[in-house]
């Protein structure tokens, strides 16, 4: 098994399926350039159980139906596509360090299972995409 690659960044789009996952630094360290990883279908979904304590916390405060939900790892600012009413648009939910520094920790520590396990899938991934084997 690789070692999980540390993140900058992850988006889970729920509804569509989709995951892309974009490290903060590559396998020998140094800062990640290059295409991130992305995850579709049930690879995707396989990820997304280990958002439940980040989407159990939002729907705590307000029950909504999460479209998205994207986390910039470092800034520790959480976005959230929330499903809207007939006839509304989504709408989104930003969680702030600048806001609330407190609450933007609580949400990276809820994040930290899902955090590590997408740094060792895109590991996994990038490793593989290195030896030509994607």
């Amino acid at each position: 098994m690789t070692d999980a690659l540390p993140l900058a960044s992850f988006k889970l789009q729920l509804t569509a399926r989709r995951a892309r996952i974009v490290p903060a630094l590559d396998a020998s360290g140094c800062p990640f350039a290059g295409p991130g990883v992305d995850l579709v279908g049930e690879e995707a979904a396989a990820t997304f159980a280990l958002a439940a304590p980040v989407l159990a916390w939002l729907e705590a405060r307000e029950p909504v139906r999460v479209r998205s939900l994207s986390l910039d790892i470092g800034r520790r600012r959480l976005l959230v596509t929330v499903e809207a009413g007939r006839g509304e648009r989504p709408r989104v939910v930003k969680i702030d360090p600048g806001v609330d520094a407190g609450t933007s920790d609580q949400i990276v520590a809820l994040a930290a299972p899902l955090i590590r396990r997408l740094g060792e899938i895109a590991a996994e991934k990038l490793a593989a995409r290195r030896d030509g084997q994607h």
